[in-house]
């Protein structure tokens, strides 16, 4: 009697198992599609909220993508918003000064540079999601905008080395004693 009630449990279990594994991507494109929607909401606030001011929008942009706890949703959220924004205020801001979706796709691809330098998969992938936008506005803005990223990251990371081959001349500060002896 065990060995058929073990039977019907281990029966049961592998029957319902999966199920389980069925809805759990289900459960998680839910809420990857309200974190989304969320995102998208924030990035049209920060266009709308910066509409006169293409620098500081792509800046903003920069910092909210670097600072996503998923980067990649993020760089989605900015992509769908600069391609196909959701609210009559967002595409009245894009209308108006079109230069905002070449500064929104310069910040998108500034926060790739500097992602992909501990994620380049993550990188790769933001990346890859522009391309699939097929607005060409975009994706040389994007382009523009992790290339002189790029630039800016290698000429820190030179003065760096140049300053640890050089420790003798980093501090320039006289050496005097604290108090008269």
């Amino acid at each position: 009697m065990k060995k058929l009630f073990s039977a019907a449990v281990i029966a049961g279990a592998m029957a319902l198992t999966p199920a389980i594994f069925v809805s759990a991507p289900a459960v998680a494109q839910g809420v990857d599609a309200e974190q989304l929607a969320a995102m998208e909401a924030e990035i049209e606030a920060l266009l709308i909220a910066n509409a006169d001011d293409p620098d500081a929008f792509a800046a903003a942009i920069e910092a909210y993508v670097i600072a996503a706890a998923n980067v990649e949703l993020a760089g989605d959220a900015v992509t769908n918003v600069l391609t196909n924004p959701k609210s009559d205020a967002a595409k009245a801001a894009l209308a108006s000064n079109p230069g905002l979706k070449s500064a929104g796709g310069a910040g998108l691809g500034a926060a790739i540079a500097v992602i992909g330098i501990t994620n380049p998969t993550a990188a790769a992938n933001m990346q890859a999601e522009v391309e699939a936008s097929g607005d060409t506005t975009l994706q040389a803005s994007v382009s523009q905008g992790t290339s002189t990223k790029t630039a800016s990251i290698q000429q820190q990371q030179q003065q760096q080395q140049q300053q640890q081959q050089q420790p003798g001349q980093q501090d320039s500060t006289p050496e005097t004693p604290a108090s008269p002896s």
